[in-house]
């Protein structure tokens, strides 16, 4: 997931590469002539790829959730320090067309919008706010807002209606760690490699194969700063009102327009 410059510290997983584990040896020893080199395939452990994909259907399956996420994430200033800070965040999802997106952290509270036709964002600390149209789906708003507006909502990848596509494709390397105990739940833990970025998720155990935990390192970034949720609260059945889809905004707060990919650049 994109981070939103200045409003959301997002999380979004995108990918590292993948040291070879065999050891070629070179033509010159061998007396052969040079072989073509080919990328390795990804190693991913059959049971950490079959517990992402039931973790994914079961999100996948619900028409509406709702969760709860506590939240920390790393800063690192200029001088190279690493600085923590925290946050919690709320979502309410109701499948096809409706997102609410409410972040309060140590950095700043924000509010997101989707109401199947735009997508409003609000800042409660200032007098401004931004909103754009937006397709009439979650998952083609979600694309639009990450290629055109360049942010999406912390922990994106989760409301998407098949997850296990959208970070699949990126994983190199993937290992299934046992159960632990996360907030008194048995979990699978699961730990995965991309390009950019190693992570970990922890799916619990049982008929309900929900998140209980993510951490991300980003480790390409100077000080390979983290960013970590612990999921609570899940609720598939939580009879969402109408109205938590509509911006509510105070009176005499001022549009402003998103900026684009296309002006940033």
């Amino acid at each position: 997931m994109r981070p939103l410059p200045g409003l959301f510290v997002a999380l979004m997983v995108s990918a590292p590469a993948w040291t070879s584990l065999a050891h070629a040896q070179s033509p010159a020893a061998s007396g052969q002539p040079p072989a073509v080199t080919t990328t390795p395939p990804p190693i991913v452990a059959q049971q950490a790829d079959q517990l992402l994909k039931e973790a994914s259907a079961y999100l996948a399956s619900a028409d509406q959730f709702t969760f709860h996420a506590d939240i920390t994430f790393d800063h690192v200033l200029p001088s190279g320090q690493k600085l923590q800070f925290s946050a919690s965040e709320d979502v309410a999802l109701l499948r096809p067309g409706r997102l609410y997106v409410e972040w309060s952290g140590d950095l700043g509270n924000r509010q997101f919008w989707y109401d199947g036709t735009s997508v409003t964002l609000y800042d409660p600390s200032s007098p401004f706010y931004a909103t754009e149209s937006a397709p009439a789906d979650i998952d083609s708003m979600l694309d639009k807002v990450l290629s055109q507006l360049d942010f999406s909502p912390p922990l994106s990848d989760f409301l998407y209606a098949r997850p296990y596509d959208r970070v699949r494709a990126n994983i190199q390397f993937g290992i299934d760690l046992g159960l632990n105990e996360v907030d008194g739940r048995s979990c699978h833990t699961l730990a995965f490699v991309e390009k950019n970025i190693d992570w970990q998720i922890w799916i619990q155990a049982g008929p309900q194969p929900i998140p209980c935990k993510l951490v991300i390192t980003y480790k390409t970034m100077p000080s390979q700063p983290q960013f970590s949720a612990d999921f609570t609260d899940w609720d598939f059945d939580p009879r969402i009102a109408a109205p938590v889809f509509t911006p509510d905004l105070p009176a005499g707060v001022q549009k402003i327009p998103f900026a684009t990919v296309s002006a940033a650049k």
